[in-house]
């Protein structure tokens, strides 16, 4: 890769399973052999991603991706702060003022409150233990437990957790990074609540056709079948790139907005994002009014609650 010009070269980690050792090994092992920057990309999820990205700086790693505290652990990445200190006073102390990442984080503190029901909470540890044996990326299991929640299903998140290996065997071992983590997740929920394969999104439709490109081993032969049986595009999966059987989409996407928007970046979302993108920029510009429970709360409406909540636990409010 370095030889083919690249500029970087990045150990992506999504479901934070790389061990201290393993990173330590692996990272030094390129080094060696490296002269553009290597960088760790790994998430909190099982709790080792600080321990990793401390080994990873002993062998010689030159970019770790972090996070401040109140993004930080569960599925996020690991917290600065502590690794910056304890990287003071060594030969890699990389000179940061503490003194302004704590200001960022005391900032972030004071309006987290407003975003508090967007959170997890199915979970009370910062750690998912689990995901070294299903090994499924925090941000994929957000999107699940999203999915399941709004369908008032996410009693079987853990049906879904053995459902998404069969899939991704199924479906040729795509990597489960975006968008194909999605895809394959989404098929697993359908397959989990409505019957294998008895609902396909035209994703996994794109998907086995080829248009995201050659799967790492083929298709299994019967979900190929059942998933392009009735397929627009038809039933045999295309062997040449995908970007040669593609029409142009801005244009299109122009037209779909151009009753509220001209501006490339909204145009941009439409594009990317046929229908939730569409639906977002509707409710961006006052066309569709969104549900009561996407409206941002103010502070003012977090204050309320908790005085609320107060007087409950206070025995002040009763039922009745």
């Amino acid at each position: 890769m370095q030889d083919m010009g690249a500029d970087s070269l990045c150990i992506k980690d999504m479901a934070g399973l790389i061990a201290p050792d393993d990173a330590y090994t692996l990272v030094k092992a390129l080094k060696e052999v490296l002269k553009i920057p290597v960088q760790l990309h790994t998430h909190y999820t099982s709790g080792m991603a600080s321990m990793s990205c401390l080994k990873a700086i002993e062998a010689g790693v030159d970019i770790i991706d972090t996070a401040l505290a109140p993004f930080a652990l569960r599925s996020s990445h690991p917290a600065i702060e502590p690794i910056l200190v304890a990287l003071q006073g060594t030969p890699r102390d990389t000179g940061l003022d503490l003194t302004h990442i704590f200001k960022l984080g005391e900032y972030i503190e004071s309006i987290a409150p407003k975003y508090r029901d967007f959170m997890d909470t199915t979970r009370t540890a910062v750690i998912d233990t689990g995901v070294l044996m299903h090994q499924i990326p925090g941000g994929m299991i957000s999107n699940l437990v999203s999915q399941l929640r709004e369908g008032g299903v996410l009693h079987r998140l853990d049906e879904v957790y053995e459902e998404i290996p069969r899939v991704r065997k199924e479906l040729g071992y795509p990597p489960l990074v975006t968008p194909t983590s999605q895809i394959v997740g989404v098929q697993a929920v359908q397959n989990v609540l409505v019957g294998r394969y008895k609902l396909v999104s035209t994703q996994v439709q794109d998907y086995v056709y080829g248009l995201y490109g050659k799967p790492p081993v083929p298709v299994d032969p019967e979900v190929q079948g059942i998933v392009l049986k009735h397929y627009k595009r038809g039933k045999t999966p295309i062997t040449c790139r995908a970007a040669d059987v593609l029409e142009p989409e801005l244009d299109e996407a122009r037209e779909a907005v151009r009753d509220f928007t001209e501006d490339i970046g909204d145009v941009l979302v439409a594009a990317l994002y046929p229908i939730t993108g569409l639906r977002f920029l509707k409710r961006k510009f006052g066309l569709e009014t969104p549900p009561p429970e996407l409206r941002l709360k103010t502070m003012e409406d977090i204050k309320r609650e908790d005085e609320l909540i107060a007087k409950v636990k206070a025995g002040k409010i009763t039922a009745g």
